[in-house]
């Protein structure tokens, strides 16, 4: 989804996006070879392991593909000189009722964020840039924002808890990266947040899209949630690079573009 979203934002620039038939980040000669046979300028690494879930069950898949796939492509773009990011997360960082800033120390609570924090260590140590993001959307995968919008165009109810995040446009996020990182000079090395600006609790993010849609509030229903390490609250404040815009009005944006009557999310 993050790969799709960035390679539309880079339409202006000639894109090298291999398939995993043809670069595995977590072979070291593969990478190298393919650093060196291409002529690139930037390198945005955004391969991933994301389910929470699976990596708890296989932490050696996550640190396989999250953590030695990061440092392979780091290393590979420091030896060539090429300037180089990693898309992370922010479960680098536990549950917390305040935003975290790009400098709080992290401290994962689950696999996922342990892979990530890893990776972003390694990534800082070669020189890189490392971009953290939270609950990102777009037209290109299904995400918690789809579904909420899907079921209630059908006059269903959703329940939704209060588990709380920084819901993101995964086009936005793309662009700001391209803006920030590809397009500016000199290039950044360490580590930045990007954001839409403002956190919302899943129920209140459903709530939203209920009025977006213009269906009922009340077919939201909202959960008990009790905060887990696999899960935690966890907002991010961007506080280096120009904010995007409110939460609200990107998903305002977003649900009007895909899931108006008529139309669908599938791309």
């Amino acid at each position: 989804m993050v790969g799709r979203e960035l390679a539309n934002a880079l339409m202006a620039h000639k894109v090298v996006a291999p398939l995993h038939s043809r670069v595995d980040v977590t072979n070291t000669a593969s990478v190298e070879r393919a650093v060196a046979e291409e002529k690139l300028d930037f390198i945005i690494n955004a391969a991933a392991i994301i389910d929470v879930n699976t990596l708890e069950r296989d932490p050696e898949l996550g640190k396989r593909i999250n953590t030695d796939g990061a440092a392979h492509i780091a290393r590979a773009a420091a030896g060539a000189g090429i300037a180089h990011l990693l898309v992370s997360s922010s479960y680098v960082f536990g549950d917390s009722a305040e935003p975290y800033a790009e400098d709080a120390p992290v401290h994962p609570t689950n696999v996922y964020g342990q892979t990530k924090a890893e990776a972003e260590s390694v990534v800082l140590s070669c020189g890189g840039s490392v971009v953290r993001s939270s609950w990102l959307y777009s037209a290109y995968r299904g995400t918690f924002v789809d579904e909420v919008a899907r079921i209630l165009k059908e006059r269903k109810a959703f329940e939704a808890s209060s588990q709380r995040g920084n819901p993101t446009s995964g086009a936005e996020f793309a662009s700001a990266v391209v803006k920030n990182f590809i397009n500016s000079s000199p290039k950044k090395s360490g580590v930045y947040h990007i954001v839409n600006e403002g956190g919302a609790s899943r129920y209140k993010i459903a709530q939203e899209i209920a009025k977006i849609l213009g269906v009922s509030e009340q077919l939201v229903k909202e959960r008990a949630f009790s905060p887990n390490n696999l899960r935690p609250s966890v907002l991010l404040a961007n506080t280096k690079l120009p904010k995007l815009p409110a939460w609200e009005e990107s998903l305002r944006a977003y649900i009007a573009a895909t899931h108006r009557q008529g139309r669908s999310s599938s791309v």
